[in-house]
């Protein structure tokens, strides 16, 4: 009887230990390189590189800190054109022409925000991610500068869009940019109460 317990406690403290291990090659593998398992469309580093500011352009922070949804790619755009996607935990940033544009992230849902930037200002937009129907649904919101270095201190990865994401990202703006203005409707309705 006693034998039996033992061989099972230790049976079952090799499963778990097989299962610790093959979900730190699994974490380690996927940290390392390409986001083949969903594509191709985007790689990431550990590195931190920081955009410059230029005199002609607006710098543009893509973050997305927190590590809900760790795995469900965001799509970010401006006006028609892809600029970056995020995971959890990884940010990403842009240059941006002056003057007003339409920002934008796709997932399940669509969700837009409407901003004037000026050359050589730097913005800070964050992605958040909440429980959707089949996917996680995105919320975009505009940070002030000390809140975009938080969370920019909290994103442990850089995000490099692929040529595949490139191209899934122009698929995306020319199938929804419609729902951007749906979108910017709901927020100015929700706005005046």
């Amino acid at each position: 009887m006693s034998t039996k317990r033992s061989f099972k406690a230790v049976s079952i403290s090799l499963l778990i230990l097989a299962c610790a291990v093959f979900a730190a090659a699994a974490g380690f593998a996927k940290e390392k390189g390409d986001d083949k398992g969903e594509g191709g469309h985007v790689t990431f580093t550990k590195e931190h590189p920081r955009g410059d500011v230029r005199p002609d352009k607006a710098l543009v922070y893509v973050v997305r800190p927190a590590k809900l949804g760790f795995a469900i790619k965001s799509y970010f755009l401006c006006d028609d054109e892809i600029l970056g996607i995020n995971k959890g935990g990884s940010y990403f940033f842009a240059y941006v022409d002056p003057g007003r544009h339409v920002f934008w992230s796709k997932s399940e849902n669509v969700d837009a925000v409407e901003l004037e930037v000026e050359a050589g200002k730097t913005y800070y937009i964050q992605q958040q991610v909440r429980p959707g129907g089949l996917k996680a649904r995105t919320r975009l919101k505009v940070l002030t500068e000390a809140e975009g270095e938080a969370a920019l201190a909290k994103c442990g990865r850089n995000a490099t869009m692929t040529d595949k994401g490139r191209e899934k990202g122009e698929e995306i703006a020319r199938e929804h940019k419609d729902a951007t203005q749906k979108d910017l409707d709901r927020r100015a309705k929700k706005a005046k109460g």
